[in-house]
């Protein structure tokens, strides 16, 4: 009992640790081909993990960067899908745990950053998050529609939870929002740490 209310992240941490079939690249039993993509950036930890980042993040940036990096995002995912074709299925796991850890730590201390980090930082994930969605199993159309699902997905996971960071903690002020948004960032942080090191020391 202890464990569990005192060190809820450590679940988290061994729920994305597990080896479930369906994280991997591969066919998602009863998805077609753009449903197989679409859920891909929700399933593979690396993608998941830094979008949720990037999402708390864009949750609190305010009006006025929500252009930049909403732009920034679907710039890089669209030079991604674009580059996949000849880049073939890059593993951008460790660049897109890097980019998680980066949003994490500026959500914890509540830095913006300049336009310029802004829209870089959103450019780079979006196109690692395309590039790391081509599974080389699929060839020709169904590789596109397969890449074209991962970017829809991953669209939607960002704007879902950003929407609700945005009503909760920007618009309507709340502080257990505010403390919560924080608590998973600090979490997000600590366990992109060891991801990183777990793939730096597998390299």
């Amino acid at each position: 009992m202890g464990v569990r209310s005192s060190h809820p992240g450590w679940w988290l941490l061994a729920l994305l640790l597990s080896p479930l079939p369906a994280w991997a690249h591969g066919s998602i039993p009863g998805a077609n081909v753009f449903y197989d993509g679409f859920l891909h950036p929700f399933l593979a930890p690396a993608h998941a993990i830094s979008l949720a980042a990037l999402a708390l993040w864009l949750g609190g940036q305010g009006e006025a960067r929500k252009g930049l990096v909403i732009g920034g995002l679907a710039l890089g995912l669209l030079a991604g899908a674009l580059l996949a074709g000849r880049l073939g299925d890059p593993n951008t796991d460790l660049a897109l745990l890097l980019l998680a850890l980066a949003c994490s730590l500026m959500v914890a201390f509540q830095w913006q950053g300049p336009r310029w980090w802004v829209a870089s930082l959103t450019f780079a994930l979006g196109a690692a998050v395309a590039l790391g969605s081509g599974d080389p199993a699929f060839s020709g159309s169904p590789r596109l529609i397969l890449i074209a699902g991962a970017c829809v997905g991953a669209v939607i996971l960002v704007g879902q939870i950003a929407f609700w960071v945005d009503e909760l903690v920007v618009r309507y002020r709340l502080r257990p929002a505010l403390i919560a948004v924080r608590i998973v960032s600090s979490w997000l942080s600590a366990i992109t740490l060891l991801l990183v090191a777990l793939a730096w020391t597998a390299r």
